[in-house]
């Protein structure tokens, strides 16, 4: 943390830092930041609750997204304490955001969302927060309660009240915030003629000499001054009365105190419950995960197949899946879908039609065939839920020189030859969802023992491609030429070690992909 004041500039409560890329060091950066605000003379409980977490927020954000976490990058902390407000400003070196575009994270469905939860309570805590055009610089204000804000507490009023009726006293109260004076008691005529709005010092209420006045604090930058006609400061009238007056300002300020604490209480437990709802959904979503996990069939030992196959979710569930199907005759079928979306309605779908095509494929059903009577299982869901799916089912048989495939809009789909050389299987219909049966089917040239089968979804390619979409099944299809003469396990292991070390250009998709060659 480097610390510099303005140049010529050497005031106390101005303070300029840089703040690292580290969140470790946020707390030390706060604290010596409050150490300056002390010109400003603010209630203490707000400076170290409101201003702390405020500031912490702003911090944090300005790290964590403005500067996407980049450690090289720094923050910009401008501070400036005066009496009765501080003024921090916290500039990232990000291109901005809009605020006004981040989601209230008090919504039911924003919940589980990463976003807002900062600037919410930044808003929440400061008693002005300003963004830059740009959106990297926020500027957070906390004051003193002004005069627009100051008032006399209810129970004071009501102890001035007390006296004049019980005692016959003629009263004047003025409030007093920074150098401003309002009467504000009483309200109406006394002794049948108006009460001065500000007596001349020195004199009572008509104008009579003498010190009469005593003042009387009744909260952070307020007091209330009160002045007894015919009674000296000093006298024992105008002394019990600033007792009972000053008594009065204290329980109205210690009920002030219990309201706030109650109020932090109550904060405190929302974020707790928001905490557990977020924790017991991510369980949810973990259990469901492993649910998924299970509900894809192992790869079975067939003779003369070597076969592998994985699904990464890009969530904890997603659409993705595969199946490897051991057929009558030593047929084999092979299958891999990708349901638009994710999350839980994808999961749906991917089961449902993992469940009807495993019945209709190991009933020996021609690849078309297959597709038709999972259309007909689960075209409702998908018009109910406005998704599609792409579906790709291959066939393939001892003895025969190709492939029978039926293929749904799965754009990813190829022959992989002896010599490199790879061969798209193209679409024969558009995807589940959108087009209609019956379903066409076609075949391609297959060599077993020299030919590779491989299928894969568009989170794989997706994750790799760099500058645009096609770069990355370029980079898949590379990877599986390189290693065709690998077993299907260790290119399949090849190909996941990339996308674990890449950083995708585009947003991240479930990732699945099948490598399989017969012998």
């Amino acid at each position: 943390m480097s610390v510099s004041h303005p140049p010529g500039v050497h005031e106390p409560g101005i303070l300029v830092l840089e703040v690292p890329g580290d969140l470790a060091a946020i707390e030390g950066v706060v604290d010596h930041v409050v150490e300056h605000c002390a010109p400003a003379r603010l209630d203490r409980r707000r400076l170290l609750f409101n201003f702390r977490v405020g500031l912490t927020e702003a911090i944090s954000n300005a790290i964590l997204y403005g500067n996407a976490g980049d450690p090289d990058r720094r923050v910009l902390l401008e501070l400036r304490a005066v009496p009765g407000e501080v003024r921090v400003r916290v500039s990232d070196q990000g291109g901005g955001f809009d605020p006004e575009s981040v989601p209230d994270p008090r919504l039911p469905e924003n919940l589980t969302l990463p976003d807002g939860r900062g600037v919410f309570l930044m808003r929440e805590l400061m008693d002005e927060v300003r963004f830059n055009r740009a959106g990297n610089t926020v500027t957070l204000i906390l004051r003193e309660p002004g005069p627009a804000g100051a008032k006399i507490p209810e129970a004071v009023i009501s102890t001035l009240e007390d006296f004049r009726t019980q005692l016959g006293l003629t009263l004047v109260a003025w409030t007093l915030a920074g150098e401003r004076r309002v009467r504000v008691f009483p309200g109406g005529k006394v002794g049948g003629a108006d009460a001065p709005e500000d007596p001349r010092p020195g004199s009572d209420a008509h104008g009579i000499a003498g010190t009469r006045r005593f003042r009387v604090p009744v909260g952070a930058g307020l007091a209330v001054e009160v002045e007894v006609a015919g009674h000296a400061a000093e006298s024992p009238v105008a002394r019990v009365l600033a007792a009972a007056v000053e008594r009065s300002a204290s329980l109205a300020r210690e009920a002030n105190r219990n309201r706030a604490a109650l109020e932090a209480a109550l904060e405190a437990n929302r974020h707790i419950r928001l905490d557990m709802a977020r924790e017991r959904l991510s369980r949810e979503m973990e259990l469901a995960h492993d649910l998924q996990m299970k509900l894809l069939p192992p790869i079975p030992r067939l003779a003369r197949v070597d076969a592998a196959a994985r699904v990464v979710p890009a969530k904890s569930v997603g659409g993705d899946f595969y199946q490897v199907i051991q057929l009558s005759g030593g047929r084999v079928g092979v299958m891999i879908g990708d349901v638009s979306g994710h999350g839980f309605p994808a999961a749906l779908i991917m089961a449902l039609v993992m469940s009807a095509a495993a019945i209709y494929a190991e009933q020996g059903a021609a690849p078309a065939k297959v597709l038709e009577y999972v259309d007909r299982a689960i075209g409702d869901e998908l018009e109910s839920t406005e998704m599609y799916l792409s579906l790709c089912y291959c066939m393939l048989s001892p003895g025969f020189p190709d492939i029978a495939y039926a293929n749904a809009g799965h754009p990813h789909a190829f022959v992989i030859g002896a010599g490199g050389e790879h061969r798209r299987l193209p679409a024969t219909d558009p995807p589940m969802g959108i087009g209609a049966a019956p379903y066409g089917q076609s075949r391609i040239r297959w060599k077993p023992g020299e030919d590779l089968l491989l299928l894969f979804t568009d989170g794989l390619s997706d994750t790799l491609a760099r500058t645009r979409r096609m770069s990355g099944e370029q980079q898949v299809l590379k990877t599986v030429e390189e290693n065709r003469q690998r077993p299907s396990g260790e290119i399949l292991g090849r190909l996941f070690e990339l996308c674990d070390r890449a950083t995708p250009s585009i947003p991240s998709d479930d990732r699945t992909a099948i490598v399989l060659r017969t012998r």
